[in-house]
């Protein structure tokens, strides 16, 4: 029998997948405009400053702090190595698990009738 999920399932599930399809598609455009070695390195800066910054505010905040951070260390790390996979995998990955999510999200939906 399909069981009612609960709002609170629906909200995290639609939240993740708002995350994931968005980071996925950010880290793809990210990896697009830094193509150079000294704008990955500074916008790489950047977000990873941003991501720091974000992950001291509070304990719900840490998990998209690290993300953010790391998406920065990645866009270092592509600038340094010019290894363009570096961003390209893990943005295919976010996208990919941002449509589970969103899939379970609609999925939930429809047993609430």
């Amino acid at each position: 029998m399909n069981e009612i999920v609960p709002r609170e399932v629906l909200v995290k599930q639609g939240m993740k997948a708002v995350g994931g399809i968005g980071g996925g598609v950010g880290l793809l455009i990210l990896g697009a405009f830094t193509g150079a070695t000294i704008p990955a390195i500074i916008i790489g800066g950047v977000l990873t400053a941003i991501g720091l910054a974000i992950t001291s505010r509070s304990k719900d905040d840490k998990l998209a702090g690290g993300i953010t951070a790391g998406a920065g260390i990645l866009t270092i790390l592509k600038g340094l190595l010019g290894a363009g996979w570096l961003i390209t995998l893990p943005g295919i990955g976010l996208l990919v698990a941002g449509g589970v999510s969103l899939y379970k999200f609609i999925k939930g939906l429809r047993s609430r009738g």
